[in-house]
């Protein structure tokens, strides 16, 4: 069976408010450190899955003229003064960030701020193959690809205009830029839940780290469905009945997102990811902050205020005004999210994830 871990079974809220005496921009009111930004892109997808933005949602959606969107130049501004005050890791998430035009020199200008460490973006992979190399080249370190089955009919029903194909070959694009990869299926109930030890199988091959992600109730609930859900412990248990026992292993790296790692016993090469959003909380050590694609900054994904930072670098401010606005939205930061009583109604694919 699986060994527990500490952090699992957190309930929603446990942290406790802690002095600030120090004015830590980036400490929140709970002793937690951002060094980890998410930024969105664009809030434009080539797919249309069904867990976050199906063909159905169209309508409800109000995509952002191309002016509301943060030009390289803002993006790179606000990513410089993240740095400055001590984020070291900077994902590029969408909508589909490759469908961002120049997004190979948005990779470059942000791999180069001084100060950031490690550069990374969240991909649904349709585009890698041909996107791989470049991006590698410009500074991107790691990708995380969406592969939520491995069934070729199964994947076009999920993601509504996906090619299967088209996304392994950009896995292999990937490793063969040099790229770590990792692969992101969000577990579902009566769809892709039979393939769990394939999925990993299957990343195990090609050098990838499979993760899991539990179905999250965002717009509002509109795509949530509870019934859907498949838990961090009922992951484990049916990778355990047919690998054997797993234990949790180590994160990947000390920016490490939400993730919580397990390996199979006695084979740590053989390792796996489940982001628990739902019931086993990581609330306590969360070090990430979101920015979208029009500037709104995020303190927390479950939550929908915001912060408008690109009001404040159109106004030609300074960068101490963009500072000021950073603190604030981390002064706010709560201790946890609230999924399950109060859906956040923004839509992920324009946060991200």
């Amino acid at each position: 069976m699986v060994q527990a871990m500490a952090r699992v079974h957190l309930p929603v809220v446990t942290a406790q408010p802690a002095a600030r005496a120090s004015g830590d921009p980036l400490l929140d009111p709970f002793a937690r450190r951002i060094r980890y930004l998410r930024v969105s892109v664009t809030d434009r997808c080539n797919y249309r899955c069904t867990y976050c933005m199906p063909e159905a949602l169209e309508d409800r959606m109000q995509f952002q003229p191309r002016a509301a969107l943060l030009t390289f130049e803002e993006l790179e501004r606000i990513v410089r003064v993240f740095a400055r005050l001590g984020v070291r890791k900077v994902r590029l998430t969408g909508g589909e960030p490759t469908v961002r035009n120049g997004i190979v020199e948005l990779v470059q200008r942000l791999a180069s701020v001084p100060g950031i460490e490690q550069l990374a973006m969240t991909t649904n992979g349709h585009l890698l193959a041909e996107l791989a190399a470049p991006l590698a080249a410009a500074g991107l370190a790691a990708v995380n690809v969406s592969l939520d089955t491995l069934d070729a009919d199964r994947f076009r029903a999920i993601t509504g205009r996906g090619d299967l194909a088209r996304v392994l070959a950009g896995l292999d694009a990937a490793r063969a830029a040099g790229l770590r990869v990792a692969t992101n299926a969000v577990a579902l109930a009566g769809l892709n839940d039979d393939e769990l030890v394939a999925l990993c199988e299957a990343a195990w091959r090609r050098g990838a780290v499979p993760r899991f992600i539990e179905h999250m109730p965002m717009s509002d609930g509109a795509l949530f469905e509870p019934a859907r859900g498949v838990s961090a412990a009922t992951i484990r248990h049916a990778i355990e009945r047919e690998l054997g026992p797993l234990v949790p292993d180590a994160p990947l790296g000390r920016d490490a997102g939400p993730a919580r790692y397990w390996a199979v016993a006695g084979d740590p090469a053989r390792r796996l990811g489940i982001i628990s959003a739902m019931t086993e909380h990581f609330c306590d050590d969360c070090n990430r902050l979101r920015l979208t694609s029009t500037g709104d900054l995020h303190a927390c994904l479950g939550h929908d205020d915001a912060t408008s930072l690109r009001e404040i670098v159109r106004a030609s401010a300074n960068d101490a005004h963009l500072v000021h606005a950073i603190a604030g939205a981390v002064s706010g930061k709560r201790a946890g999210h609230v999924f399950e009583q109060s859906p956040p109604k923004k839509h992920m694919i324009g946060i991200g994830g």
